[in-house]
């Protein structure tokens, strides 16, 4: 089913989307971002993309270990421009 995230058989889209916002907030509050850059900048990241892969079980994380995930990302990234 397209759009429907599913671990084990469970359907946890919900669970899914809560971990996206809290993590959207996080960003938010930390890089002093309005929402749509902080939607923006997440999901455009491969972190977010990871997060999608259920089987990996990122999605079962806190919220803050999914966007320490995100700013690590992103660190590697601007050390890999310079």
């Amino acid at each position: 089913m397209e759009g429907k995230y599913f671990f084990n058989g469970k359907d946890i889209t919900m669970n899914l989307c809560i971990q996206i916002r809290d993590v959207i907030d996080i960003i938010k509050e930390k890089s002093h971002l309005s929402f749509p850059d902080a939607v923006g900048a997440f999901y455009h990241s491969q972190t977010y993309k990871a997060l999608q892969n259920t089987e990996n079980a990122l999605w079962a994380e806190s919220a803050g270990y999914i966007a320490d995930c995100y700013y690590e990302e992103q660190e590697k990234n601007k050390a890999k421009d310079l």
